[in-house]
């Protein structure tokens, strides 16, 4: 059992026998606390019998035994300790005797103590469950039911063990990496551009990689050899597309490149300004060019680039439809943008923003992320008034699967956030992520992001999938 510090857990039963912290008879033996005084010697402790019973401690901690779970007078003791696992949310409560079994459900009431940077706004709330121990084990796992408040996790269990509120902690699949810049997936990997762990770093410091991974796992195979500063993927059945170079000191040309799933061959597709961007579908592909302030079209298989846009800003991100591509322009413009696949004119959705950066887009809204003002917004595709879905720090990255619109706040709470689109309430998913800036949310799969790191070889990728 871990090492615990142990607090005064008051007692209210009902339908039960009201027993005292340390009591057994409702004496004082051995000195025990009273209820409401401060103690580390005691546990708290109650017996219910068939009737069931409610346990409630000074915290909030609560025991709800319904009517039928036990057959005759039973002693239930609870201990809390605030030294809980990884990932807890809360202090740990060890009830026993442990193992004993229930025939109906108990309710446990787990109060949530995290103290945050940043408190949350009034319709979010932690991505917390309950957790709890197999039996005479450290090996905690979560439960099913999971009522989440900003108080407390509501939880059930049918026996007797160590429990504790927490969040499930995310897989690292790449770790200490220089700056993982891009994500994309296909059915069968995920595909990651960073500058690579300090070990394979090259003469030019500017040289990354491009690396594919099974979901989950952090065995990462290089697809292409050291290429100059590779950013913004997207994948197709055959291929990976990157952005490549744009360095001017020394200056190194700027191209789109793919590389074969197959035969991961190198092709170079075109040599263009300074690319930023790279998004496609089944016959065109679509980049921007930071230093033009450009938004181009390009045949699959490469060819003449086709100007979509000027004066685009910066087109760092891009989303699309089946008939349009939307983009934001960064602080140099603070607009959010759209333009049809085909030309013609630019659509300018939102304007007067501060750092525009995420973009996602469904059936009727764009959806976009300020890094200025910390807020995640969307607007409807035909023009109108935008509204504020989540407020954050500093947002960076979005990605959207279905009714669900994901996020990352590289300030603050520092975290990666899961937006309800349908309640608007938002499920904080991860906390403490080192700069968390790009986020991937491929359907039937988990959730996807990397984080630039505080310094250069603190990057990191990070799969979370919910219980």
């Amino acid at each position: 059992m871990l090492a615990c510090a142990t607090a005064s857990l008051g007692s209210a039963a009902c339908g039960g026998t009201e027993k005292g912290n340390g009591d057994t008879d409702g004496g004082d033996p051995g000195g025990g606390a009273a209820p409401g005084d401060e103690s580390t010697s005691g546990s708290g402790q109650f017996s219910v019998d068939a009737q069931g019973g409610t346990f409630t401690a000074e915290d909030g901690f609560t025991i709800e035994v319904p009517a039928g779970a036990v057959s005759e007078e039973t002693e239930i003791t609870i201990e809390r300790v605030d030294e809980a696992p990884e990932g807890a949310v809360g202090p740990m409560y060890v009830l026993g005797p442990e193992g004993l079994t229930f025939a109906r459900p108990i309710t446990l009431t787990l109060p949530i103590t995290l103290q945050l940077e940043v408190e949350l706004g009034e319709d979010t709330v932690l991505g917390a469950y309950g957790f709890t121990a197999k039996e005479s084990s450290d090996d905690f796992v979560p439960l099913a039911r999971h009522d989440v408040s900003r108080e407390s996790v509501v939880t059930e269990a049918d026996r007797l063990s160590s429990f504790y509120p927490g969040m499930v902690l995310p897989t690292l699949m790449a770790s200490d990496h220089r700056y993982p810049s891009a994500l994309a997936a296909d059915a069968s990997f995920l595909y990651i551009a960073s500058g690579g762990p300090e070990e394979a770093e090259t003469g030019d410091r500017n040289d990354g990689y491009v690396y594919r991974a099974k979901p989950g796992t952090a065995e990462l195979e290089a697809m292409i050899p050291a290429d100059p500063d590779p950013k913004a993927l997207w994948v197709d059945d055959a291929h990976v597309y990157w952005a490549s170079g744009g360095d001017d000191d020394p200056v190194i040309p700027s191209a789109i490149r793919r590389v074969g799933k197959e035969s991961l061959e190198v092709e170079t597709l075109v040599e263009v300004g300074y690319a930023v961007s790279l998004i496609g579908d089944a016959s065109t592909l679509y980049f921007g060019d930071g230093w033009g302030e450009k938004l181009y079209a390009m045949p699959l298989d490469g060819g003449e680039p086709v100007v979509l846009a000027s004066d685009a800003g910066i087109p760092e991100f891009l989303a699309q439809d089946a008939e349009h591509i939307y983009w934001t322009g960064g602080a140099a413009t603070n607009k959010v943008y759209k333009v049809a696949k085909s030309g013609g004119e630019v659509t300018v959705i939102a304007e007067g923003e501060a750092e525009p950066a995420g973009i996602a887009v469904d059936a009727a809204f764009v959806y976009w992320a300020n890094v200025g003002d910390g807020g995640v917004f969307k607007a409807p595709i035909a023009g109108g008034q935008k509204t504020l879905i989540h407020q954050g720090v500093s947002m960076s990255g979005l990605a959207l699967r279905g009714s669900t619109l994901f996020s990352t706040d590289t300030s603050g709470n520092r975290s990666v956030n899961a937006h309800d689109l349908e309640s608007n309430r938002t499920t904080v998913l991860a906390l403490d992520q080192p700069v968390a800036w790009r986020v991937l949310a491929p359907e039937g799969q988990g959730v996807f992001w990397s984080s630039a790191g505080d310094y250069r070889y603190e990057g990191e990728v990070a799969f979370y999938q919910a219980p």
